[in-house]
């Protein structure tokens, strides 16, 4: 999979900016760099992870930009490949004709993430700390970004190498008292090898055991803000995220789609979905909002039913209250009387006047102790990718079967284990297939 071609891409945001990076890779870099770039100092006497300040030149010797140039030599570089990076002015045309340069040199475009593709290929890093770079790109929140460094810093990947060494003992101990049973009891070898397979489920349990929180650091905490029409919900969503995400009238049904917002909660991503007034109507647009508001609460980790507390009860409102858990009661400034009490018992309520900015503070306190229910550290958790927490519970229900399995053969055994360290490989990636490895870097942006 590794490839000889020498790539360059841009790798900064595209646009204009007092500053662009090009960044070029392969073993063709330093050679290509010397056709081009100019400076005091002769190319070749350049040291290692130095800048250098020069002029990058085209074939004819026109100036095309004042540059400073970084080369890196391998091993010791993001891919273990030579690299060059030079940041020039961040020009459209700068940029371009800088980039179309090198590939007149000789270099390739890059495709999306194929710099971090080589330094996964090349053993630099393993895929889990692959994903993680991307993570952290992506990361909005002080948590979330907090949470991908920790991965980048190979944490997830270390405790799973840790647990397939513990496996592959136990396999090369099966080997031996298959090959040789004259030396071993085989009543003693099994019951020792369930001892440790127990020991190895724990373990594995213990890394998933906070995985809801982990994804929620990853991909935000989904909240579905419903209830009938005019109870306040769009203004709910517009009052946290501090700004018009949502169009709030007098008319009942303005919102006939879902409306997306992010925000942050203490260092949480929080993705708010502003849904559809639930009610009975001829509206056939109506009718198929009211269809995703209905979706949106079923895929929802959390929803949150909104209700006009100064409104009269009916028969409609009362059935959304036997099933909602969290209720936000609004406009309890306008209530005459508490004819909700009743329904109220049991359920988490938050009395808000959402246009007086009444209640906003416990709401944001509510959705945080919702995340950390559990008091949970960000540094207690581990794996935070849907991927890797699929793979943890394949070898999980591979090693189950052997605590489940009365039958006295560890050759049987022997199978169960290989399928739980096939599973775990593809994590860090010793034996992913070609088509997942593709898949996830091709979520990469160009130039990473």
């Amino acid at each position: 999979m590794i490839t000889d071609s020498t790539i360059a891409a841009i790798s900064t945001p595209p646009g204009r900016g007092g500053i662009a990076i090009i960044r070029m890779s392969g073993k063709n870099a330093f050679l290509i760099a010397k056709k081009v770039f100019r400076s005091k100092k002769a190319f070749d006497l350049l040291t290692s992870h130095s800048i250098t300040y020069g002029k990058i030149i085209d074939k004819k010797n026109n100036i095309i930009d004042q540059v400073m140039l970084v080369k890196l030599v391998a091993p010791k570089t993001y891919t273990k490949e030579d690299i060059i990076e030079i940041q020039c002015h961040g020009g459209n045309e700068v940029t371009k004709k800088i980039l179309s340069l090198l590939y007149s040199q000789g270099a390739t475009p890059a495709q999306p993430g194929q710099f971090t593709k080589r330094a996964f290929l090349q053993g630099r890093i393993d895929l889990s700390q692959a994903e993680a770079v991307m993570d952290l790109i992506n990361a909005e929140t002080s948590k979330s970004e907090k949470a991908a460094i920790l991965q980048l810093e190979g944490r997830t990947g270390k405790k799973i190498k840790e647990i397939r060494q513990e496996i592959l003992d136990i396999l090369s101990h099966i080997s031996v008292s298959i090959d040789y049973p004259e030396y071993e009891d085989d009543a003693i070898s099994i019951k020792k090898t369930k001892k440790i397979t127990e020991q190895i489920i724990k373990k594995l349990k213990k890394l998933i055991e906070n995985y809801e929180t982990g994804i929620i650091i990853r991909e935000g905490l989904n909240v579905a803000i419903y209830g009938p029409p005019n109870a306040g919900k769009s203004t709910f969503v517009n009052k946290l995220a501090g700004q018009e995400k949502a169009i709030v009238t007098h008319i009942p049904g303005t919102t006939r789609d879902i409306i997306e917002v992010h925000l942050k909660v203490g260092g949480y991503p929080i993705n708010l979905y502003d849904t559809a007034g639930i009610r009975k109507t001829d509206d056939l647009i109506e009718k198929i909002g009211i269809e995703k508001t209905i979706n949106a609460i079923k895929n929802a980790s959390l929803s949150i039913l909104v209700i006009d507390s100064s409104e009269k009860i009916t028969f409609e409102i009362i059935e959304l209250l036997e099933k909602a858990t969290v209720i936000v009661l609004n406009k309890v400034d306008l209530a005459k009387g508490d004819n909700y009490l009743k329904y109220l018992k049991g359920k988490k309520v938050i009395k808000t006047s959402l246009l007086n900015n009444q209640g906003i503070e416990e709401i944001e306190q509510y959705l945080l102790s919702y995340i950390e229910k559990n008091g949970i550290n960000i540094d207690d958790i581990v794996v935070t990718n849907q991927r890797h927490k699929r793979l943890i519970d394949q070898a999980l229900a591979a090693l189950l079967k052997i605590i489940k399995n009365k039958e006295q053969f560890l050759d049987l055994y022997a199978i169960d284990f290989n399928e739980a360290l096939e599973v775990l490989s593809q994590i860090t990636g010793e034996s992913a297939r070609e088509d997942v490895i593709a898949s996830i870097f091709r979520n990469f942006c160009v130039g990473k």
